[in-house]
């Protein structure tokens, strides 16, 4: 554990610099905000510096390399002080030395309080974490962009992988290996969010006149646990029978049918609260940090809360209540001040949210267009304004767009009528009357009952205050209501993928995702202002519920704390297939080349090599690569000569394969000695040499072609 915390501290003193030369630029775009901006420096630093080591990369200018990293650094912190040059300081702009220190505390201890909770199961295994590791794995092995796919040799990465590159950015920075800041960024990205939605949950109860400064606190706090840690109301199957395992295929038995029952505190399982309606998937913050995916919908949190920090201050100007000075009005009058840099970066923003998660990009432009429409004085600026940001973020992601092909095929309608059956009108797909889905309105309710109660109790409030309603509360009641929407569109539309009976899964997953952040920052703000008795009598058992459930997933996942592992998320490999870990260590000392490997299905063991060395394979998880490449026929013919590979006796047709690809190495381990049973190992041997034995455990190395 010792030598752990060396690691974090290691790591925390990365992620300090990059909020550092960042810190300018933040308190330009934060002016007016409580502290300057401080606790968004990070996630600033992260998106504009890993932004120019990829566009430098794409455009081959620079490779991807340590003095380019350094180079972006200096460029940011440059930038940074020109902005704040032609900015008059004031009372409120003067940087807090004291409370830098507190808040850079804050931060630090919510770092090390993850690791410390992440070290009890550090293990890179099992749901994406092969495919997020592997990606990362391909950038750290890259000079330029896009990547190299590991699962689909001669292929770039197809995926939004922006978050992977911010991961292989700080851990070149860092120098410590990928295996524990796959780990380390997984705490990074808790401590993140949590210190972030504090902040916002600070400032609104500032400008919503919250009283003293504990009183302010208190928002912050609350916010920061309600997108940070809090669950939903499924948590009340802990107490009664129960059921055990995964929900049944028609979804699990109504709550009041069970009986009250203490039984359910042993048998609840944590997972349940995210998969709860058939064929769906409805995560949220608190289970990511839990089971430790570092994949995109994670990975963009940080810039998702930068967003809604700046459209706070965009909508409300840093002005508090009614005294709101509207975004396009300052904008016409100030082309170049600092309404202009918030309006850019937030373009900028909505770019990099695209190419991190992609349907957070339309999310972020979406919201941005509603609370703009709210403050607009006329429709030229309002058609300015939103205009400019949807070019900005055209321009900022277009390096991204240009090597990227979408796996979505359309926007298929729920349920549709069976006139229209396997027709198409425009982007709207008609699919065949079985794409019939509709959410039981029970089981919408244990979802989202307590973000809806509360933003219920926001609209009862700003109905009483009539004309009186203040901006901020304007702002908030959109952001619910833009929430509702996200969470109602998977009833009656979908993104089409290649998944048949889980085809609105997606959809509601990365929609809901959103939702979730939204509505936890307004039901912090409502709790602490709504001070109504019959409000808190029925607000008490709904916060209880959705407040236990890290209780229950931090204690199935990490085995109740019971034993520190330490934070090297590969140390189970070397458990569990020492030949295989020695052979992914050779690789170490400077091997490259595409290599062959069995494949195997999702989430499972199979595609290690090519995941934890990041080398092209020809065929990785072969779902995921369907998925990635928009059809299975472009997958079935690589599986079949992997095959052929490993069992063929055709001297000359396995030679013709090996080329085809460019393989250099073939991999002979315990899982291709468990899959290929006919397996003719001897023509290896013929076709090129053996260069690494350990055990059952070998690699051949082909002839350079």
């Amino acid at each position: 554990m010792g030598a752990d915390f060396w690691i974090v501290l290691q790591w925390w003193a990365v992620l300090f610099l990059v909020g550092a030369i960042a810190f300018p630029l933040t308190k330009r775009l934060f002016a007016n905000w409580w502290d300057g901006g401080y606790f968004f420096a990070k996630a600033a630093g992260m998106a504009v510096v890993t932004y120019l080591v990829y566009l430098v990369g794409t455009i081959r200018l620079l490779p991807f390399t340590l003095p380019t990293i350094v180079i972006s650094m200096v460029v940011v912190f440059g930038v940074g002080l020109f902005l704040n040059k032609s900015y008059k300081a004031n009372a409120s702009n003067k940087t807090n030395m004291v409370l830098i220190l507190v808040e850079e505390v804050f931060f630090l201890v919510a770092l090390l309080f993850w690791s410390w909770i992440k070290g009890h199961e550090p293990s890179i295994r099992a749901l994406e974490k092969f495919m997020d590791f592997g990606f990362t794995k391909s950038v750290l092995n890259s000079l330029y962009f896009p990547a190299p796919d590991m699962w689909y040799a001669g292929g770039t990465i197809n995926y939004y992988y922006f978050g992977h590159i911010v991961l292989a950015v700080l851990t070149k920075l860092s120098g410590v290996d990928l295996a524990y800041t796959f780990n380390l960024m997984l705490a990074t990205l808790f401590a993140l969010t949590l210190t972030m939605s504090f902040s916002i949950g600070y400032q609104i109860g500032k400008i919503g006149g919250v009283g003293r400064r504990w009183g302010k606190i208190m928002a912050g706090v609350l916010t920061a646990f309600l997108v940070t840690l809090a669950g939903n109301l499924q948590t009340v199957y802990a107490f009664t029978q129960g059921y055990t395992g995964d929900p049944p295929a028609g979804g699990p038995p109504p709550f009041w049918q069970l009986g009250v029952s203490l039984e359910g505190l042993a048998k609840y399982w944590y997972a349940n609260a995210t998969r709860f309606i058939p064929y769906t998937i409805h995560e949220f913050p608190s289970y990511s940090f839990v089971v430790s995916d570092v994949h995109g919908h994670v990975m963009s949190l940080p810039f998702v809360l930068l967003a809604i920090g700046l459209l706070i201050i965009m909508s409300l100007q840093g002005a508090e209540g009614d005294a709101a000075i509207s975004l396009q009005s300052r904008l016409l009058r100030r082309m170049n001040g600092i309404a202009m840099t918030r309006l850019v970066f937030y373009g900028f923003l909505v770019g990099i949210l695209l190419m991190t998660n992609a349907l957070d990009g339309p999310i972020y432009f979406g919201l941005f267009f509603l609370l703009t429409y709210m403050t607009h004085r006329t429709y030229k600026t309002y058609m300015i304004t939103t205009g400019m940001v949807a070019f900005i973020a055209g321009i900022t992601s277009l390096p991204f767009l240009l090597h990227f092909k979408s796996f979505v095929n359309g926007i298929g309608v729920n349920c549709p009528p069976a006139f229209l059956a396997n027709t198409k009108i425009g982007p709207f797909l008609f699919e065949g009357v079985e794409k019939c889905q509709h959410s039981p309105l029970w089981m919408l309710f244990l979802l989202w009952g307590f973000f809806l109660y509360c933003g219920l109790g926001l609209l009862w409030r700003s109905r009483k205050l009539g004309t009186k309603i203040t901006q901020l509360e304007k702002m908030l009641l959109i952001f619910f209501i833009f929430s509702i929407g996200l969470i109602i569109f998977p009833e009656f539309l979908y993104f089409k993928d290649i998944y048949p009976a889980h085809f609105r899964s997606n959809t509601m997953f990365k929609l809901g995702y959103d939702a979730f952040i939204l509505l936890g920052i307004v039901s912090g703000y409502t709790i602490v202002t709504l001070k109504k008795k019959v409000f808190f009598f029925f607000l008490m058992p709904l916060l209880f519920l959705v407040s236990i459930y890290p209780i229950f997933s931090v204690r199935s996942y990490f085995n109740s704390l019971r034993n520190y592992e330490g934070l090297d998320g590969l140390a189970w490999v070397a458990r569990e297939y020492p030949d295989d870990y020695a052979a992914m260590q050779w690789f170490k000392k400077g091997s490259p080349g595409v290599i062959v490997e069995a494949d195997g299905d999702s989430y499972t063991d199979y595609a290690r090599f090519s995941a934890f060395t990041g080398l092209p394979t020809i065929i990785g998880w072969p779902v995921h690569e369907w998925l990635w490449r928009g059809t299975y026929d472009v997958v079935a013919p690589r599986r079949e000569e992997v095959r052929m590979i490993y069992e063929s006796n055709d001297l000359f047709g396995t030679q013709q394969i090996l080329n085809k690809y460019h393989v250099r190495y073939v991999m002979v381990g315990a899982l291709e000695r468990t899959k290929y049973t006919k397996l003719a190992e001897e023509k290896f041997t013929v076709l090129g040499q053996l260069v690494f034995r350990s055990a059952q455990t070998v690699i051949y190395q082909m002839p350079s072609r």
